[in-house]
């Protein structure tokens, strides 16, 4: 799968954009985010002409702070891509994901996970044929102990843990390839020896049931 940061040389202050191209897609591939800095049309634009048809079809969101989602309508409208969200607040949503969903484009799956903790809605996105991860904003290196965890961020991370994958795609910054089974090995550890707050979510989960 060719993958591209659609805002590699942005000039305004954006989140990254990944453009996943999916081999054996009919319509286009996979947007990740869609970032707040309109060079990304006219890249798309380009790349409609370069391939002959719409090169997204689908747009996942990790979130729906503005750097990440401000693009969302005039994508969707000129490109005919269907948006997914976690958030039922996200403009333009067709879709709303949940924790465990999976998209499908081509021959590649993008798994849905949970992990609210940057915001409630925050999600990360798996593929597991490439193995690769798109974290958005959560954050993947946790150095030191002293902070504070919502146990549902905890048991999302946990989760991630158990994928398998050797490079992150994040929604700023550079690429991470090197070390990332034992960076997220880490980083789940020093979460564990860090406060815990909060209710289990399975046990969160029950509770409200028993109460209806």
């Amino acid at each position: 799968m060719e993958i591209f940061n659609l805002t590699e040389k942005s000039a305004v202050y954006t989140s990254n954009v990944w453009l996943c191209c999916c081999d054996g897609a009919a319509y286009g591939g996979v947007l990740i985010d869609t970032g707040c800095d309109p060079a990304i049309l006219e890249f798309l634009r380009e790349r409609k002409k370069e391939i002959g048809k719409s090169p997204v079809s689908k747009i996942l969101l990790t979130h729906n702070h503005y750097d990440h989602a401000r693009l969302i309508k005039e994508i969707k409208e000129e490109f005919q891509a269907v948006v997914y969200a976690s958030s039922p607040y996200t403009t333009g949503i067709d879709q709303i994901l949940t924790d465990g969903d999976v998209i499908s484009c081509g021959r590649y799956h993008f798994e849905i996970v949970s992990i609210p903790g940057h915001t409630s809605d925050s999600v990360c996105i798996y593929c597991p044929e490439e193995e690769i991860l798109f974290s958005g904003d959560t954050p993947v290196m946790i150095w030191g102990t002293d902070n504070t965890y919502e146990k549902t961020f905890v048991h999302g991370f946990e989760e991630l843990a158990k994928k398998k994958f050797h490079i992150i795609y994040p929604g700023h910054g550079e690429i991470i390839e090197t070390g990332v089974v034992d960076l997220i090995r880490q980083s789940l550890t020093n979460i564990h020896n860090s406060r815990i707050i909060g209710l289990n979510p399975r046990k969160e989960k029950y509770e409200a049931e028993d109460r209806f």
